[in-house]
């Protein structure tokens, strides 16, 4: 799939040097799990990402980088959560933050979860103060939903119906 200024790519097992990159990172991940990935960790994410990948090859887990020169740019994700219902997620490396990408990054999976008749509904799991990220799902039409919490931190729940 390519966007404006990204192309996104299904993971491959040559990828994780560049996942392990993003997901090591304390500036990115503070706002996920509030602490860096473990390499350990990190690779068990990635081979059961993989797996889910080879299952559906529309949607899954995307390594996005920059269409003019490769760059990796960091992480998108379409994942079916319940019958007719979708998570989008992603995650930047920090270089690119406040540049857009973000934006890209989610309405390109906005884009991909219209295209899929079984998904109805897409939903984000965001840090509720993670202003960025509420801008960018804002103003991709997302609405609140609920606060509640995910992996044990405070999480603020956003849907959009399709």
């Amino acid at each position: 799939m390519i966007s404006e200024r990204l192309i996104f790519n299904h993971y491959t097992s040559s990828d994780f040097e560049d996942y392990f990159q993003l997901v090591s990172n304390i500036d990115v991940m503070k706002m996920v799990t509030g602490r860096p990935d473990e390499e350990n960790e990190a690779r068990e994410r990635f081979e059961n990402m993989l797996n889910d990948n080879v299952k559906n090859l529309v949607i899954g887990r995307f390594k996005v980088t920059l269409k003019n020169n490769g760059s990796f740019v960091g992480h998108a994700k379409l994942e079916m959560t319940k019958k007719n219902e979708a998570e989008i997620g992603y995650l930047l490396m920090p270089e690119f933050w406040g540049k857009g990408y973000g934006s890209e990054i989610a309405l390109s999976m906005v884009n991909l979860g219209k295209q899929i008749e079984d998904i109805h509904k897409l939903v984000a799991i965001i840090n509720p103060e993670n202003v960025a990220s509420q801008k960018i799902l804002k103003n991709q039409g997302f609405e609140w939903d609920y606060d509640g919490d995910y992996l044990g931190l405070p999480a603020a729940y956003y849907k959009l119906k399709i």
